[in-house]
């Protein structure tokens, strides 16, 4: 038995918001935040398995650190947490029932060289 199962994403425009700052602590160091808001392009009626995403905030914390006048090491650290959502789908064939707690960690290391 062939079938087709039709599943409408019925996503949006969105918008995100970002605000960061630096602070310049010794002529070598800076220190820097952000702060991200995203909004989700899913909604609650429409949101699936597939792309079980929520709005997400999204917090940031950096140091930068200038190791001759030609080269800056640079430290970040992210942590995103995304609303907690819940899923409830059915069709003929079968239904789904979850509730999705998404969060993730991420570091980062970079190095800026100019000649």
């Amino acid at each position: 038995m062939v079938s087709t199962i039709k599943e409408d994403q019925n996503w949006h425009d969105t918008w995100a918001y970002a605000v960061g700052t630096s602070y310049q602590l010794t002529k070598q160091v800076v220190l820097r935040t952000g702060l991200t808001f995203d909004q989700s392009p899913t909604n609650n009626t429409d949101r699936s398995p597939r792309i079980p995403t929520g709005d997400r905030t999204i917090f940031s914390l950096g140091l930068g650190y200038q190791v001759m006048d030609n080269m800056t090491i640079d430290l970040a650290y992210s942590y995103l947490k995304e609303e907690d959502v819940k899923i409830s789908r059915s069709n003929q064939l079968a239904s789904y029932n979850a509730k999705y707690e998404n969060s993730a960690n991420g570091f980062g290391l970079g190095m800026t060289y100019k000649f």
